[in-house]
């Protein structure tokens, strides 16, 4: 664009007259030169470009403006951004200002899901987290089971006892799903659609969320095929619900829920790898804190949803014993007693491998705090070769001369004061950390 006089340096004013200078009128005349100088005198630091636009203004002050037209008003240079935070300050390129846009991407891509709702993730991860439309048709039950029995009012009061605590057995079992779906369709959907497009990548949700899926699977089982049955012939009927029904159903427990040996193992390091990143991940402690105010959360904490499946399975036994208690009929007991017996072995199981687990990771603990040792004083480096495996300390490793139901255990820890005596006898004396009382004690043959 060519520069031009500005208008109320000619006799031409007003409307007209800018046009007229625009389009080459007799004041386009005036030389190259002098609308440089009026440049630098305007925005002498902007560069040439930037200043035919800086100083193109048809309509400026005094120019006779028309009325009902508004000026095109100048833009000013921004000036430099600032950036900063509650995460810090820095210019784009640091680590800082990646953080705080994160940040601001995290906070806008909740607020989406907020308005238009949870995306569908890809059918395998849709299939592998149980996330799906229409899974849960068959999960829906009536308020009381007063509903499906019409005669009721004719029951004894100790039949209607045992009826609500067969009732109790039912709901618990949905809400208790209800609330293991929320870690799938809403924690692990949230977290996978993040990680997506490049957020919170370094959470693993398979570590956070362990084997939820198959415990999903497991009860939806246990409901179609035990729990949903004896609900339907109740419905068909009008009958009170039959506990003998599930008799069946309860004698394979430990087929039907296997997966929570896996889970029971594993709980431990996921409520700490949940506790850890929340401490030190900003992102994801935002992201969980989005979760939990979300309505389909039912105001659910995190750590708590990830120890129901622990509660849930140690309450079976409780919620047959309730049935247990209210039913007089010997028959029905004998199931009873039957079902509480084969859930409670599958309990004993859990805790024995939890137990084991546990001794593993102390015996470990210890082996690595003795550290390893020097049997004798190797004479070449062809001794010391062989000896080394000889070296360190296996507390792990099986007993000779046992069953492998035997294991090492760790009985006594302490610190160890060798004190010599006459004749070049060592005693041993060790000090007690754990409330034992202290002693001389002879070291154990592991």
């Amino acid at each position: 664009m060519q520069a031009f006089v500005p208008p109320d340096e000619g006799p031409f004013q007003g409307l007209v007259a800018s046009r007229i200078e625009t389009y080459g009128g007799r004041h386009q005349a005036s030389k190259q030169g002098s609308a440089d100088r009026l440049h630098s005198q305007v925005a002498p630091g902007l560069d040439p470009g930037r200043r035919r636009l800086h100083y193109y203004v048809p309509f400026a002050k005094g120019s006779g403006q028309v009325r009902g037209v508004s000026p095109l008003k100048m833009q000013e240079p921004e000036p430099k951004k600032k950036y900063g935070g509650p995460l810090g300050a820095g210019p784009p390129h640091s680590p800082k200002f990646k953080e705080v846009s994160k940040a601001r991407q995290l906070e806008m891509r909740l607020h989406t899901f907020s308005m238009f709702g949870m995306p569908r993730l890809p059918p395998e991860e849709r299939q592998h987290w149980e996330i799906g439309e229409g899974s849960d048709s068959s999960l829906v039950i009536e308020k009381s089971w007063k509903e499906l029995v019409p005669g009721h009012k004719e029951m004894s009061r100790e039949l209607c006892h045992q009826q609500e605590a067969l009732w109790e057995l039912l709901t618990t079992e949905l809400i208790y799903v209800r609330k293991l779906k929320i870690m799938t369709n809403l924690l692990a959907a949230g977290l996978l659609n993040l990680q997506r497009v490049g957020l919170l990548t370094e959470v693993s949700a398979e570590t956070l969320f362990g084997n939820v899926p198959s415990l999903i699977r497991a009860h939806r089982s246990f409901w179609e095929e035990v729990l949903g049955p004896t609900l339907g012939e109740t419905r068909a009927s009008g009958q009170p619900l039959d506990p003998v029904s599930l008799q069946n159903g309860f004698l394979t427990f430990s087929q039907r829920f296997q997966p929570y040996v896996q889970y029971c193992l594993q709980v431990k390091g996921t409520m700490a790898y949940a506790r850890e990143q929340q401490d030190n991940n900003p992102l994801f402690h935002a992201f969980v804190q989005w979760c939990e105010k979300h309505k389909l959360a039912g105001r659910q904490m995190l750590g708590d949803l990830l120890i129901k499946p622990h509660q849930r399975v140690t309450k079976y036994p409780l919620l047959l014993q309730a049935v247990l208690k209210r039913s007089p009929e010997a028959h029905v007991q004998e199931a009873l007693s039957t079902m509480i017996a084969a859930v409670e072995s599958f309990l004993r199981h859990i805790n024995q491998l939890v137990h084991r687990s546990e001794e593993q990771e102390s015996l470990v603990a210890a082996a690595r705090r003795i550290g390893p040792y020097d049997v004798l004083e190797p004479s070449s480096e062809e001794v010391e070769k062989n000896l080394r495996p000889f070296c360190t300390l296996d507390l792990t490793s099986p007993m000779l001369g046992v069953s492998s139901e035997y294991i090492r255990q760790l009985l006594l820890e302490g610190p160890v004061r060798v004190k010599e005596g006459r004749e070049g006898k060592l005693t041993l004396s060790l000090s007690s950390t754990h409330g034992f009382p202290a002693g001389r004690v002879p070291l154990p043959l592991l």
